[in-house]
């Protein structure tokens, strides 16, 4: 498995075209790669502030969602909304 928890928080007056755009991204890799989790939620009390948990079955899903034009054309729009860089924690899978 490969896992990741993302931490970012977007600049003020950019929720509603961040969530729909992540919104639409989530709904693309979550019908287009199986087995894999992409869910976005926002930090309750902190409304520019969301955390990413992504899980994908093994590398290669996570080098096509990469290389996903949906992923492609939407990171740099998204990436544009951002306030600061987003930190960013590789997970490990146990039990």
């Amino acid at each position: 498995m490969i896992g990741q928890m993302i931490r970012l928080k977007i600049k003020e007056g950019t929720q509603e075209e961040f969530e729909s755009l992540v919104g639409q991204l989530m709904k693309d890799v979550n019908s287009h790669e199986p087995g894999s989790i992409y869910d976005v939620r926002r930090v309750r009390g902190e409304p520019l502030t969301y955390l990413y948990f992504i899980s994908f079955p093994d590398q290669a899903a996570f080098d096509r969602y990469m290389a996903a034009e949906y992923h492609t054309q939407m990171s740099p729009k998204a990436l544009a909304l951002l306030d600061g860089d987003p930190i960013f924690e590789d997970l490990d899978t146990f039990a």
